[in-house]
């Protein structure tokens, strides 16, 4: 039961940061550009690659164990939030950006 409420709890908060950074993100979108077209592409270039991704997702949690898939998919959202804290703090950080991290995450929120 203490591995389970570890890796319930990793989950929650995994999944609260995300949900959070993306809503963040968003906001950012909006002020940089004041196109709602930018916040529905952000929300496209999240949604197609979870989509595409999702049937082979499931063959590969089936086959592999679904913690380390978990830890996997988390490290590649914090990468990319990394990626985009380090690219806002620099003063560089661009619409298409967004973008880009968008599809690397959504890739792999589908796991």
């Amino acid at each position: 039961m203490k591995g389970f409420t570890i890796i319930w709890f990793g989950q929650l908060v995994s999944l609260l940061g995300t949900g959070m950074t993306q809503f963040a993100l968003t906001i950012w979108a909006w002020q940089a550009t004041g196109e709602a077209t930018t916040l529905a592409l952000v929300a496209l270039f999240t949604a197609v690659p979870q989509i595409l991704t999702s049937p082979l997702a499931g063959a590969i949690v089936d086959r592999w164990d679904r913690k380390h898939v978990m830890m996997l998919s988390d490290l590649a959202a914090g990468i990319a939030t990394a990626a985009i804290l380090l690219l806002h703090t620099s003063g560089h950080l661009q619409v298409w950006h967004l973008y880009v991290t968008a599809a690397f995450t959504g890739a792999f929120q589908a796991f």
